[in-house]
């Protein structure tokens, strides 16, 4: 990761820029967190089905669980 700017030797306008180009991705993350939140519950609820088998399923082998 490259070392950040030292922000004291940046000018009014360079801030304002940096502001502007930074401000939509704070959406852009916060999107990305809860669908990966949702994701992961996916990713949990998939993987139990996986640990389902005959002996601990309620349903019989060729209902395809």
């Amino acid at each position: 990761m490259p070392n950040l700017p030292d922000l004291t030797q940046l000018s009014h306008a360079q801030k304002d820029e940096l502001i502007r180009m930074l401000w939509p991705l704070q959406k852009q993350v916060q999107d990305l967190m809860a669908q990966i939140a949702v994701l992961l519950e996916r990713i949990k609820q998939l993987e139990g089905r996986l640990a389902l088998n005959s002996k601990n399923s309620s349903k019989p082998p060729s209902s395809g669980v």
